[in-house]
C-alpha cells in the first residue's frame, strides 16, 4: 500500500520519539498522534495539550495517510524535521483520521482510484458518443474498481484490512500513542446539519427539514446495512453501487457518528496500550479528571494537577453545543427527531462501549443490559 515508507524501521534509541535515519539525516516521527473528527469539539477540549512542554506540537504533513501517490508516504515522514528539544516527543493533531469514508479516504482508495481512472478513459475512448455514466460508469469501471480495492486491502475486517490504523502499525509498531476525542454523535449530526448550507437548502430550514434530512439518510444506510454490514457501508458507502451514490452528499454526516466501525480498527492495531478514546463531554465538563487519565496515559507528570497545563474549560459541553448552533442559527430539534437520531446510534454506542471498557450505560445512551 505504500512502497515509500518502510516497516517497521531501526528507530534510534537515543529518542523517545520515532526517529530513523532516511536520506542520510534524522527524521522524527510524531511520538502521540491526536485524532479526531470534524464538529467533535477536538480542540476546544484537547487545545490545552500545547502548553504541555513535553509535547512539541508540530504541523508536519498533516494527518497520517492522508497525501498523494506512492511516494507520498515517505513525503510525509520526512516534512516532520528532526529531533525535538531535549525531554519532549512530537505530536500531531487532526481532525479527520478518526474515519476513513471515500471522500477523505486518504490512501486508502488508493487501488480504487488507480483502477477508476483509467478504466473511465478507456470506455469513453472507446465509445466517444456513448452515454458513460448510463452506460459504463457502474456496468463496468466502478465494480472494477471496488474489485481492486477490495484485493489490495483486504475484506476480511479489523486486522484483515489495510486501514490506516494497520499501516500506521505496520510503520511504527508499538512505538506510538494515539488519541481520540469523541462527543455525542446526535448533537454531532444536528451541528453538522445547521452549519452546511447545503443541507437546510435541500431539506428545509426548519426543524421538520432536519427530521426529513435524518429519515433519509438513516433509512439508506440501514439498507446499505442489511445488504451488507456496518463496517463495509461505513468505510465504502458511496462506492458500493448507484444506489448509495445517488444518496444527498452519501450519507457523510451520518457517517461521520459511527464512531465504532473505525474505533474498532484503531483498537485492533493498537489496544488499550497505545489507543486512549476520551469523551469531549467529560474534558470539557469534567476537565481535571479526564486530563490526568490522558496525561497518565502519555506517562507525562502532572496527572495530580492538570489546570498547571492551562485554564480549565470556561464553557461547559452544553454552552459550546449552544454557542455553535447559534452561530448556525439553527432552530430547536423535534424530540422525534432526537429520539430517532438517538436510536440510531444507539447499537454502534453500545458496542463502542463494550469495545474500549467504558462503563456500562455511558456511551450517550447506549443500551443497558437487564439485570
Amino acid at each position: 500500500m505504500e512502497p515509500g515508507l518502510p516497516i517497521r524501521p531501526q528507530f534510534s534509541k537515543d529518542f523517545v520519539n520515532p526517529c530513523v535515519e532516511m536520506a542520510g539525516k534524522t527524521v522524527c516521527l510524531p511520538y502521540v498522534h491526536v485524532i479526531s473528527g470534524w464538529h467533535m469539539f477536538s480542540s476546544e477540549s484537547l487545545g490545552w495539550l500545547k502548553n504541555v512542554k513535553q509535547l512539541e506540537m508540530r504541523g508536519g504533513g498533516g494527518c497520517f495517510d492522508d497525501w498523494d501517490g506512492d511516494q507520498g508516504g515517505n513525503k510525509w515522514a520526512q516534512s516532520w524535521g528532526g529531533p525535538p528539544a531535549s525531554g519532549a516527543v512530537i505530536t500531531a493533531h487532526c481532525d479527520k483520521l478518526l474515519s476513513w469514508y471515500p471522500a477523505f479516504a486518504g490512501r486508502y482508495t488508493s487501488a480504487w482510484g488507480k483502477s477508476y481512472g483509467p478504466c473511465k478513459e478507456a470506455e469513453i475512448a472507446k465509445n466517444p458518443k456513448a452515454d458513460y455514466y448510463a452506460t459504463a460508469m457502474w456496468q463496468v469501471c466502478r465494480p472494477r474498481a471496488l474489485s481492486a480495492h477490495d484485493a489490495a486491502m483486504g475484506t476480511g475486517g479489523a486486522g484483515l484490512e489495510a486501514t490506516p490504523p494497520f499501516v500506521m502499525k505496520a510503520l511504527y509498531g508499538p512505538r506510538v500513542k494515539v488519541i481520540s476525542a469523541l462527543r455525542n454523535p446526535t448533537d454531532r449530526l444536528e451541528t453538522s446539519f445547521w452549519s452546511h448550507r447545503h443541507y437546510p437548502l435541500k431539506y428545509g430550514s426548519s426543524p421538520a427539514g432536519l427530521h426529513k434530512y435524518f429519515t433519509e439518510q438513516s433509512a439508506a444506510f440501514l439498507k446499505c446495512e442489511k445488504a451488507h454490514d456496518a463496517r463495509r457501508c461505513a468505510h465504502l458507502f458511496e462506492l458500493m453501487s448507484s444506489e448509495y451514490a445517488d444518496v444527498f452528499f452519501h450519507c457523510d454526516q451520518l457517517i461521520r457518528g459511527l464512531y465504532e466501525p473505525f474505533v474498532r480498527d484503531w483498537h485492533a492495531a493498537f489496544g488499550r496500550e497505545s489507543l486512549l478514546v476520551l469523551k469531549a463531554e467529560d474534558l470539557l465538563d469534567r476537565p481535571a479528571q479526564a486530563r490526568a487519565t490522558l496525561l497518565t496515559f502519555l506517562n507525562l507528570p502532572g496527572a495530580d494537577d492538570a489546570s498547571k497545563y492551562g485554564a480549565l474549560p470556561d464553557k461547559s459541553y452544553a454552552q459550546l453545543h449552544a454557542q455553535d448552533l447559534a452561530a448556525s442559527k439553527a432552530q430547536p430539534m423535534l424530540p422525534a427527531t432526537r429520539a430517532a437520531i438517538d436510536g440510531f446510534y444507539r447499537p454502534h454506542n453500545t458496542r463502542l462501549e463494550a469495545l474500549l471498557g467504558w462503563q456500562r450505560g455511558t456511551a450517550w445512551g447506549a443500551a443497558v443490559a437487564p439485570h
